[in-house]
């Protein structure tokens, strides 16, 4: 998944640091990131050979004018440059966000995907969201403070879930696929949502299920969690069995569709899938059936089981 970045430990701990000239140094625009292009492969999702470098501080002929510290990967730093323009550094162009999400090296796509949140983050929050007034970056750790009424703001996760349905019953082992509308692509995805004020993971699990498909959950199993940046999301992925009439009934208003799939009949455009906790399910389930309900590579801990 997209933050498995291998031997390259991330570390976020904020630090009020001044940059160096190899140090690398971010900017984004319009949910482009300023990348080189190394190399392109193929057109499809998941084609390989999509390679990328980021720019350094010695890249840049002018130094932006704002810039903080962001994080450290495999011991190297990230600065970000919050000055709306710069002076693009040459070899480089504004890439989409997406188009890195299938780029190589694994951990300058997790910095660059983690540093794009950053970058909304402080773009948002360049005005109090209480009195209005202009904000400024915080002394000693990541916050943005307000010197007209000295509200602190700090960046916000949002929690959602991602959960494989599936019917297990007898010899039957299936898994409840969904397609969204009004999507760029059309990929096969399991039931997700974002957690409601006041929700508990496990009841936006049998709220989100319910809504988009029409059915009633049991025995819910924690997989595991993935940061998502793209939607500022931290998701957290369940495995639930459905709980007796098995009918699904589809909310086109969100779904394009959605249907069961035995494991002989699910496609293998997920197989490559190497970035989303949906992708990995999907496979897992593909690979192994039943067996994710018993033990499931990578779960840490049972978060909730319930008949």
């Amino acid at each position: 998944m997209i933050q498995e970045i291998g031997e390259h430990v991330f570390c976020n701990e904020f630090e009020v640091l001044e940059p160096e000239a190899g140090d690398y140094l971010l900017h984004y625009r319009d949910r482009l990131c300023l990348s080189r292009v190394i190399s392109r492969g193929g057109a499809d999702a998941w084609a390989e050979g999509n390679a990328f470098d980021l720019p350094r501080v010695c890249d840049y002929k002018k130094a932006p004018s704002q810039v903080t510290y962001l994080f450290a990967v495999g011991g190297e730093r990230f600065f970000l440059a919050l000055d709306d323009e710069v002076a693009m550094p040459e070899g480089f162009t504004y890439e989409a966000i997406s188009w890195l999400r299938y780029a190589e090296p694994a951990h300058l796509l997790f910095a660059s995907v983690t540093g794009s949140q950053l970058d909304r983050w402080y773009r948002d929050n360049r005005f109090c969201p209480r009195c209005g007034h202009a904000t400024e970056l915080g002394p000693r750790s990541r916050e943005v403070v307000c010197p007209e009424c000295a509200k602190i703001t700090y960046p916000k996760i949002c929690p959602g879930i991602i959960c494989g349905v599936v019917d297990c019953e007898g010899e039957t082992e299936r898994i409840a696929l969904t397609r969204y509308n009004g999507r760029t692509t059309a990929l096969w995805a399991l039931v997700a949502g974002f957690t409601e004020i006041g929700e508990p993971l496990e009841d936006t699990v049998r709220r989100e299920v319910m809504e988009e498909i029409g059915l009633k959950v049991k025995n819910l199993r924690f997989y595991k969690s993935q940061p998502w940046s793209f939607s500022d999301t931290l998701l957290v992925g369940f495995w639930a069995e459905v709980d007796g009439d098995p009918t699904i009934r589809v909310d086109h208003e969100e779904l394009k569709e959605a249907r069961w799939f035995t494991r002989d009949e699910m496609t293998l455009e997920r197989a490559d899938d190497r970035v989303s906790l949906t992708g990995e399910m999907i496979e897992q389930f593909r690979l192994r059936g039943r067996e994710v309900l018993v033990v499931s590579p990578g779960a840490s801990a049972v978060l909730a089981t319930e008949q």
